[in-house]
């Protein structure tokens, strides 16, 4: 499944996610999964949301510093070696895998987002 993923520049200072989180909550915005990176002093966290329109504009409107990009949410068995699978049938075909994080676990499954250089070319790949 091919869904939007927002990743977010914020300074780096205490403080600065709880403003993010703030502000998508206070406008009735609900975060699915998020994750946190950080390139040399560079901060960023990257998002999956329930409502991607108004995360653009909250995000436009705030001046905050983001790009949205196409990720591919898969589902797959809680076991050892699943990831291994997956990442070795991507790589195989030329995708690469540039972030991983958890949207969610039960049920002996764990679905993860996957950000990749080509998302609709991994979607594809992971549908087989």
């Amino acid at each position: 499944m091919i869904a939007n993923e927002f990743v977010i520049e914020l300074d780096d200072s205490p403080g600065e996610l709880a403003r993010v989180c703030e502000l998508l909550g206070k406008n009735g915005v609900n975060l699915k999964a998020i994750a946190t990176d950080r390139v040399g002093h560079q901060r960023f966290i990257r998002i999956v949301v329930d409502n991607d329109k108004k995360v653009m504009q909250l995000l436009e409107d705030g001046d905050f510093m983001f790009t949205a990009n196409d990720v591919v949410i898969k589902s797959v068995a809680d076991k050892p070696n699943s990831l291994t699978e997956i990442a070795r049938k991507l790589g195989k075909q030329g995708v690469n895998i540039e972030a991983i994080y958890m949207l969610s676990r039960g049920n002996d499954k764990v679905n993860l987002v996957f950000s990749l250089d080509n998302a609709q070319r991994g979607a594809e790949i992971l549908k087989k």
